[in-house]
């Protein structure tokens, strides 16, 4: 499913899908610099990878649909 939204990503802006991670790692490392930043309870290391996150993202919707 995440490949599927970095090549929707990619396709839309004329970018690969390597490029849309890379923009998303930069965001995400500038994101995690803020220790209370809950984008730092994500994943299994210190930094998230774009597809914890987009995993993430998902889940959090499927959940708040559901409610």
């Amino acid at each position: 499913m995440t490949d599927d939204i970095f090549k929707s990503v990619a396709l839309k802006n004329g970018i690969s899908e390597d490029e849309v991670k890379r923009e998303m790692e930069k965001t995400i490392a500038e994101a995690c610099k803020d220790p209370n930043a809950p984008i730092n309870k994500i994943g299994n290391g210190k930094v998230p990878t774009p597809e914890e996150v987009m995993e993430h993202v998902l889940r959090e919707i499927a959940k708040s649909n559901f409610s």
